[in-house]
């Protein structure tokens, strides 16, 4: 303060004598003090003790503190929900800078600085990513930071330090479920994996048996049956079926005959004698996946009293008399006592596809509640605990069903099959006829021209498209013309054939569905016919049931895509383009010769969690591998319809350059027929990058070397896809039969039905 210093230097006293000496230096001194306080400024309220005072003033703020005095706190980061941009951070006023230019550098809040635009997904090293996002944002953009705090205040839904959970809408499922990580319900449905972003933070409820909704809100109503979908003696029900086998596994094999499952059968012959004896119990689950136990059944048990047991559980779960069991008669050779039991069980009135049944062969905690004494030579009263106990659910290809997608019967139509015959010429369809898929085709007196001309326009379009149709019919002719997509039918039997001494009974099969094909016969016979994949029962008067959904044989797109132009031609398929599989008998897991799932891009079809697939017995002919007429007795009881429940692909292992182990998917029930046949999968590895593998299948099979891609083996077995999409359905067993509305666990029926479940009809219903 030059001015001022000199107007007090130059002043007088208010008596008008000159200052004295000592008034003079102390004046200079307030004067140096002040000029001092000008040059030295303080930052805003000392950038309240959260950061220190830099050039300008300004304050440089410890971590995880922010604004201009750094009294506000930061918030935690976390992947945001949904990325944002953020604007014009600079001031520019014009454009926004792109994603690559940085910009506010040595911000409090973005020390490296940060774009304008969506964030710049980039890897450690600096690369950029595509396909990704959910960068870290502050509350994860789906919060607000209270700066006081820290903390963040979510938005309704979300949760966590960070707003980082996407919370169950209830926290506690209604009193009715659990809340859990995406991740964890994955795991719980079926084993399946979620790895993506939101895996730990994104939160559902697992409801319990019978609620359903977001937060398990809503009780869920008894099930029944539409009593219309079985107006008419056609129509028949799948009711759920399973097979129960207790059976001591001789361990040796040596002197006893091997049974359906592997294992040595012990038939009550001396040289083993042994017979089963303990406890068990069958755990049977309703329609929500409800869980009953009988009480404790004796090993050799009967179906009276294994009936009893069923319909005696808490809550009438089983009615009285709706469980029909069937005794396998065991064999006892020259002993008395038994040491094998086995039975079907079918739940006529407990309908839908459920889960199969249970035995509870641990009664008595970790130990076997089921065991087996010797009864001879050194093994006379000895325990053994090698008792094998299986359910074996749909062994007769039946199971239970909600939706029936082939609810169309077609009219003025009845044939019956006849197997295939050996070959020969003039003989009706040859051994090379089963190459081509079929075991057996459509014959009967009521089954004449005209009947072979309704079925044609019952089948119609099997492909999806209608501009390649033929005939005045409208139809394709299936697999073996110009196309992948094979028709597929039910066959049923009619009620004459299902009548006995009380009339028309049900026999709870409703039919078994298979691929179906029209063409010449080999082995010269050219007569043309409707030719199915399975063999259905031969001689037995059966009504066809047709429907709008497109099968898919599942195949390489990429090559054996071209077919004979003449759509009578039998052609046999190339072999070389389909995607086969093998599986053992009463197993879920299905092993595939490629990536089935949707993340592959070489198929004509791809599998995805909740897909319908068929597994017929029509096995690709490969390498001079060829199925005959003699196996057309294998295929009787193949035509069930799954459900798949997973698919996926597995890290090489140990054995996979001898067999395919890598590619698989799960279906919901045990096939119930052997696919474990194998054969090589080509005859040299050039082959191999030609025939539409992708990038990732080729480099792998070529490190295998020559000699292992040549042995490598796959399965024989055809996979089809069945999109029911475009598929007219039924879905006979619901909630409340599917006649009347459910309103907190109770079913409100509609005019002219009643019950518990709405099942019951009564005149008034129009």
């Amino acid at each position: 303060l030059p001015g001022a210093a000199a107007y007090i230097s130059g002043s007088r006293c208010a008596l008008g004598h000159p200052a004295s000496a000592p008034e003079d230096g102390r004046m200079k001194l307030i004067v140096l003090a002040l000029a001092a306080g000008t040059a030295v400024a303080e930052c805003p309220n000392a950038c309240s003790g959260h950061g220190t005072c830099g050039t300008f003033d300004e304050c440089i703020c410890y971590p995880n503190w922010q604004e201009a005095d750094c009294s506000g706190r930061t918030c935690p980061f976390v992947p945001a929900h949904v990325d944002t941009p953020k604007g014009d951070l600079d001031g520019s006023a014009d454009a926004l800078s792109g994603t690559s230019t940085t910009v506010i550098a040595g911000s409090t809040v973005y020390p490296h600085g940060t774009t304008e635009q969506y964030p710049l997904m980039v890897d450690s090293a600096g690369g950029s990513l595509t396909n990704t996002g959910h960068a870290y944002a502050e509350c994860g953009n789906k919060g607000i930071c209270d700066r006081k705090s820290g903390e963040c205040d979510c938005f309704p839904g979300y949760s966590g330090a960070g707003c980082q959970k996407a919370a169950c809408g209830d926290a506690t499922c209604s009193g009715h479920g659990v809340c859990m990580s995406a991740q964890d319900l994955a795991a719980a449905d079926h084993g399946n994996v979620y790895n993506l972003w939101d895996s730990e933070v994104t939160m559902g409820c697992k409801c319990e048996p019978g609620y359903s909704g977001p937060t398990c809100e809503s009780k869920m109503c008894k099930h029944g049956l539409d009593p219309l979908y079985i107006d008419d003696d056609y129509m028949t029900i799948r009711a759920p079926t399973a097979r129960v086998l207790l059976q001591y596994v001789n361990v040796t094999g040596n002197l006893e005959a091997m049974d359906e499952l592997g294992n040595a059968d012990a038939d009550g012959d001396l040289s083993t004698g042994l017979s089963i004896t303990g406890t068990y119990a069958i755990k049977f689950y309703d329609a929500f996946g409800e869980d009953y136990q009988t009480d404790p059944l004796a090993a050799t048990a009967g179906c009276i009293e294994i009936k009893a047991a069923l319909e005696s559980m808490a809550n009438d779960i089983v009615p009285a008399g709706s469980v029909i069991c069937s005794e396998i008669t065991p064999n006892v050779g020259s002993l008395t006592a038994r040491n094998k039991v086995e039975y079907d069980l079918t739940f006529t009135e407990n309908l839908g596809d459920l889960k199969p049944i249970e035995i509870n062969a641990n009664l008595d905690g970790t130990r076997p509640s089921v065991y087996a004494i010797g009864h001879s030579g050194t093994d006379d009263n000895k325990v053994k605990f090698d008792v094998d106990v299986k359910v074996l659910a749909n062994a007769r290809g039946i199971s239970g069903e909600n939706i029936d997608y082939f609810p169309t019967m077609c009219d003025g139509v009845t044939l019956q099959a006849t197997a295939v015959a050996d070959a020969g010429a003039g003989n009706s369809g040859g051994s090379s006829e089963v190459e081509a898929g079929g075991f057996a085709y459509a014959s009967g007196t009521g089954f004449d021209a005209a009947a072979v001309k309704l079925l044609k326009a019952c089948l119609g379009d099997a492909d999806g498209d209608a501009s390649n149709n033929l005939e005045v019919y409208n139809w394709d002719y299936g697999l073996t013309n110009t196309t992948w997509h094979p028709h597929v039918v039910k066959l049923t039997k009619t009620p004459t054939a299902r009548e006995d001494a009380s009339g028309v009974a049900d026999d709870y099969d409703a039919g078994k569905y298979y691929l179906a094909y029209y063409g010449a016969g080999k082995e010269g016979d050219a007569t043309e016919r409707f030719y199915f994949s399975g063999l259905p029962e031969v001689g037995v008067d059966m009504s066809v049931f047709t429907t709008d959904g497109t099968a898919t044989v599942l195949a390489n797109r990429t090559s054996g895509q071209g077919r004979d132009s003449n759509p009578s031609g039998n052609i046999d398929r190339d072999v070389t383009a389909s995607v086969t599989a093998r599986f053992a008998k009463y197993s879920t897991t299905v092993y595939t010769s490629a990536d089935v799932s949707c993340d592959s891009n070489h198929l004509n079809a791809c599998l995805n969690k909740g897909d319908k697939v068929l597994l017929p017995y029509m096995p690709v002919a490969q390498d001079g591998v060829k199925v005959s007429v003699a196996d057309a007795a294998a295929s009787a009881n193949t035509g069930n319809l799954y459900t798949v429940v997973k698919v996926g692909v597995d890290a090489p292992s140990a054995s996979t350059g001898t067999t395919e182990d890598r590619f698989y998917f799960v279906v919901d029930k045990a096939i119930n027929w052997d696919g474990s046949a194998t054969a090589a999968r080509s005859t040299s590895s050039s082959s191999l990058t030609d025939n539409g593998l992708n990038a990732v299948e080729a480099a792998w099979l070529s490190k295998l070397g020559d000699s292992a891609t040549v042995s490598q083996l796959i399965g024989l077995q055809t996979i089809v896809k069945f999109d029911t999409s475009t598929a007219e359905s039924y879905e006979y067993v619901a909630q409340c039969s599917g006649r009347g509305l459910c309103n907190e666990g109770n079913c409100e029926c509609f005019a002219g039905y009643t019950g518990d479940n709405c099942n019951l009809q009564s005149a008034l219903a129009s």
